[in-house]
C-alpha cells in the first residue's frame, strides 16, 4: 500500500490558529477526493497552536455526511494535534458521526434538551 497523503493544516490556513469554518472547508476540499480516490490521508496539526470545534467540523466532521463512517475512520489519520484539543476532535467526530446518521433524530433531540420542543 502506498503511503499516506501529507495534509498540512499550517499550509491551508496560513499560519498557527485553525479558527475559521472557512479555513476548514479548505482542508475538506483536499480531504475528500484523496480518500474518494481510495488514498489515506495523514492530516497534520503540526505548528497549530489553536484549533475550534468550528474549523474541526468543517474539516473533518463533514467527511462523515460526504463518505462512509468506516471509510473516513480507516483512511483519515490525524496527527500533531495539541492534546488539549483532542477532546474537541472527539466531540466533532462523534457529533458529525450522530448527525450524519439521522439528522433530524439529533435535532429533535438537541430541541427536547434546550426545552424547544415542537
Amino acid at each position: 500500500m502506498s503511503e499516506p497523503i501529507l495534509i498540512r493544516v499550517a499550509d491551508l490556513v496560513g499560519g498557527r490558529r485553525a479558527v475559521d469554518a472557512a479555513d476548514g472547508e479548505k482542508v475538506f476540499e483536499k480531504i475528500l477526493p484523496v480518500i474518494k480516490d481510495g488514498r489515506k490521508v495523514r492530516l497534520s496539526f503540526e505548528g497549530i497552536t489553536m484549533v475550534i470545534t468550528a474549523f474541526l467540523n468543517a474539516a473533518i466532521g463533514k467527511l462523515y455526511g460526504s463518505l462512509p463512517e468506516e471509510q473516513v475512520d480507516k483512511m483519515l489519520e490525524v496527527r500533531d494535534l495539541i492534546p488539549a484539543f483532542q477532546p474537541s476532535l472527539d466531540k466533532s467526530i462523534e457529533w458529525s458521526k450522530a448527525y450524519y446518521r439521522d439528522p433530524d433524530r439529533l435535532i429533535k433531540a438537541i430541541m427536547e434538551e434546550l426545552g424547544d420542543e415542537e
